[in-house]
């Protein structure tokens, strides 16, 4: 495999590895889980429970790596991927993520196709945004889906546990196990195993544009595209 050369001066260098990558992780789903349980002791809607639940999932994953970074490590926040050129770095990513939706949705339908000849019949893809979330409150749900999510998740999955593998391995074993990790994590009941391959395959697209870039806004901007043209998709069809 040819390598993905940086265009941009590295930012300062990562002090953490992928152990420290995953008791991070570990430590954001307990406090969030934590909090969540509270919340939910408090609220029967199902939609509120959807809004709250993602927003907070999403505000303690970066807020942990954030805390990490600088208090556990006492390293700069700049090692995760500060922008030296924004506008094109947005830029960039926004078309990036585009073309991702565009490799996601052929992979997906390869693996519907392969599970339909395993199965038998053609599966169901899995309901991402719960079906309860309608009208105002799937609007509300937007800067949740669009922003929210690419913030935190890039927060930890580029800027950090890319960042971390990178201390060890070289560009392609890096993005390709962080590019696993990315869609397993996402897993949630059986009809999620159809979409993992496509969000490994987004994920690996996402390490390579932070690689090049240098830049964590790059994938933040790839990854909220992305998750733009999914939310209008469901949008129009809900």
């Amino acid at each position: 495999m040819s390598e993905v050369h940086s265009r941009e001066a590295p930012p300062p260098p990562s002090t953490w590895g992928f152990l420290e990558a995953a008791l991070v992780y570990v430590i954001s789903l307990v406090v969030a889980g934590a909090v969540i349980f509270g919340l939910f002791s408090a609220v029967a809607s199902c939609r509120a429970r959807f809004l709250l639940g993602a927003l907070t999932g999403q505000v303690v994953l970066a807020s942990v790596v954030l805390l990490w970074v600088r208090y556990v490590k006492r390293t700069p926040l700049a090692s995760l991927g500060v922008p030296r050129r924004p506008l094109l770095d947005v830029a960039l990513g926004m078309a990036t993520g585009l073309g991702l939706y565009v490799v996601g949705v052929v992979v997906g339908a390869l693996v519907i196709v392969l599970a339909t000849l395993v199965l038998g019949h053609r599966p169901d893809p899995p309901e991402q945004v719960v079906s309860c979330v309608r009208g105002a409150a799937l609007l509300l749900s937007a800067p949740i889906i669009v922003l929210g999510a690419p913030l935190a998740e890039e927060t930890f999955f580029r800027g950090f546990l890319y960042r971390g593998l990178r201390r060890r391995l070289s560009i392609w074993p890096a993005a390709i196990v962080s590019a696993l990790v990315f869609g397993v994590i996402h897993y949630a009941e059986p009809s999620y195993l159809l979409i993992i391959p496509s969000l490994a395959a987004v994920g690996l697209g996402l390490a390579l544009l932070y690689e090049r870039r240098q830049s964590l806004l790059a994938a933040i901007a790839a990854h909220a595209s992305f998750n733009l043209v999914g939310f209008l998709l469901i949008v129009l069809t809900r």
